[in-house]
């Protein structure tokens, strides 16, 4: 059905470009002032900070600084030895190590016996 074309008549063409192109006027209203509002205008609004005196505080007890436990420097060549018997032993007996935990084994047991002395000449 072929579409059917419709004569507009000459009022309906101004309402339609009148409704088009009339646009209300907009007004700008201004902000009020922030500083204005901010800052109170009478003296009763103004509040005021009360200073008071503090008492001296009372000194600290002060703490003794902790105790360093300082390992004993034990020579090289005592190292060495010791490390030479452990290993002696360890291959004699055929437990499982090799010369760096021997080398271990020696240093921490000097270190215990040099603590050891320590503790008992203090």
């Amino acid at each position: 059905m072929p579409a059917k074309k419709t004569n507009s008549s000459a009022a309906d063409k101004v309402k339609a470009t009148s409704t088009k192109t009339a646009k209300p006027a907009v007004k700008k209203v201004s902000k009020p002032a922030k500083k204005a509002a901010a800052k109170p205008t009478t003296a009763s609004a103004v509040k005021t900070k009360k200073v008071t005196a503090k008492a001296p505080a009372a000194p600290k007890a002060t703490t003794p600084p902790p105790v360093v436990e300082q390992t004993p420097v034990i020579a090289l060549e005592e190292i060495q030895l010791r490390a030479y018997f452990i290993s002696e032993r360890r291959e004699t007996m055929g437990w499982p190590g090799n010369s760096s935990t021997d080398w271990i084994e020696a240093e921490a047991q000097l270190v215990a016996e040099a603590k050891r002395r320590l503790k008992k000449t203090s």
